[in-house]
């Protein structure tokens, strides 16, 4: 091998271009060689701007922790790293190398650690607890997945039903640039009326709280349980009808109201 103009053969070696790849350790490579784990959670990199500063100002401060695969290395943690040096124009940065884990034993860190980080979307955590649950054979239930992460299962429930929402809603918190808290994507996930959802999603991503969510959900349900009642007495008959509030709702009960009394006329007739 014909080595580069400038460069010695322990450069070489020290950039992981000879010799094959490191096994573990601390080396330098091209950025180039360093390949995104296609499970990572994390699908959209929100916030960017800053750390694309920093890089071009210092470098990559942290290595960025990888593993051997084919003839580069996949990363294990340190995607948003990698991708701040790629805008910033760097050429090499500075890995560790680590021995390959078992995949699902991988994979559990990694969710555990961006739960209890809360650093990713709700979506993509949402998508990567359902994956757990499904692929995982020591995880049989909801329950052992709350055990393993640290969270009650009625958290688990609710993050998991994040994924019922329509697909459009889901893209628009997965592709949208301002972040939306679990607690309040779970309580949308939870309303029923598709609507509302839209509504209250779009209000959540414009900064509206998990608190003013909840009382907006709250107040609705109340709105809905409101209910009218209309008393018709005619002779020796009456009919009562109770019913709940909202537009054409006094004509609706009066109808049924005058239907129950001819009834009953015709019974004692």
């Amino acid at each position: 091998m014909k080595l580069p103009e400038g460069k010695s053969r322990l450069d070489m070696v020290k950039a992981g271009l000879m010799g094959g790849l490191a096994k573990r350790g601390r080396l330098v490579v091209s950025l180039e060689r360093l390949l995104e784990d296609p499970q990572n959670e994390r699908k959209i990199f929100r916030n960017m701007e800053g750390l694309i500063a920093s890089v071009k100002a210092f470098g990559v401060i942290e290595p960025i922790t990888v593993m051997p695969e084919g003839d580069g290395f996949r990363i294990l943690t340190g995607h948003r790293r990698a991708r701040a040096a790629r805008a910033a124009g760097v050429k090499d940065v500075e890995i560790i190398v680590r021995d390959p884990e078992d995949e699902l034993a991988r994979r559990r860190k990694s969710i555990v650690s961006n739960v209890q980080r809360e650093d990713i979307g709700p979506v993509e955590l949402s998508e990567a607890l359902q994956s757990m649950l499904t692929e995982d054979p020591t995880v049989k239930n909801q329950v052992d997945l709350s055990r393993i992460i640290g969270k009650p299962e009625e958290w688990v429930s609710g993050m998991l039903r994040v994924l019922t929402l329509p697909f459009e809603l889901q893209e628009k918190v997965r592709t949208s640039q301002h972040s939306v808290s679990y607690e309040a994507i779970i309580r949308i996930a939870r309303v029923k009326d598709r609507e509302e959802q839209k509504s209250l999603l779009d209000a959540a991503l414009k900064g509206t709280s998990a608190h003013e969510i909840r009382r907006r959900i709250r107040e609705k349900k109340e709105q809905g349980r409101a209910t009218e009642r209309i008393t018709e007495r005619v002779g020796n008959y009456t009919a009562s009808v109770q019913g709940p509030s909202g537009r054409g709702a006094n004509e609706k009960m009066r109808t049924t109201v005058e239907a129950l009394l001819e009834k009953l006329k015709l019974n004692n007739s």
